[in-house]
């Protein structure tokens, strides 16, 4: 009897099986982070999310470690790639700064965004970078992030301001200050502050 080699024409369904599954897997666990926080991000959640058996869950991701990881990765990719969705929407024309700004921060904490982003996208967001392990998977889409915001302010009028990378830290400091001082318009108060600076330097 012949035991078929790992590269066999039997294996390969099987091991596209897999591939998809995990895949499933992984999906499930970057819109659950984004949606909920790392505290949605256990075995039992993912499998569920993901339509699968919690063995699954377990089998291809043996450590919370392995599943966190992977839910930054894909929560990552997916931001990444509804940035440049966003952006690529956009009817170019000049915009007031207030409007522009707004629109920045919605291509950056794309897909979707409210004002619970501190608490559900940025506070998960600084944790990961504060994680040697998980930092790096940060830095793998901020340059396309980066140019997503670019395409926004191009779209919005203001091709002029170019240091984007300051622009995004910029978000993230405004929007930290806003939800300090209350729940309500933390998007329209961070917006406010970026629109300064969209007025100073566009």
């Amino acid at each position: 009897m012949t035991v078929p080699s790992e590269s066999s024409p039997q294996r390969e369904p099987q091991q596209r099986r897999s591939r998809d599954r995990q895949g499933a897997m992984a999906d499930a666990a970057g819109r659950l982070l984004i949606e909920e926080g790392f505290e949605a991000i256990t075995h039992r959640r993912v499998a569920d999310a993901a339509s699968v058996p919690q063995g699954s869950a377990s089998y291809y991701f043996p450590s919370r470690a392995a599943l966190v990881a992977a839910s930054v990765r894909a929560a990552e990719g997916l931001r990444a790639a509804s940035a440049e969705t966003f952006s690529r929407s956009l009817e170019p024309g000049r915009r007031s700064s207030p409007e522009a700004a707004e629109l920045v921060i919605r291509t950056l904490f794309a897909p979707r965004v409210d004002d619970r982003v501190v608490a559900t996208r940025l506070d998960p967001m600084l944790t990961a970078l504060r994680d040697p392990a998980l930092r790096p998977l940060m830095a793998e889409h901020r340059p396309r992030l980066l140019g997503s915001v670019r395409r926004t302010l191009e779209a919005s009028g203001y091709a002029t301001v170019t240091d984007v990378d300051l622009v995004a830290h910029l978000v993230d400091a405004s929007l930290l200050t806003a939800a300090a001082t209350g729940e309500e318009q933390v998007i329209r108060r961070a917006a406010a502050v970026l629109a300064r600076y969209l007025d100073a330097v566009g």
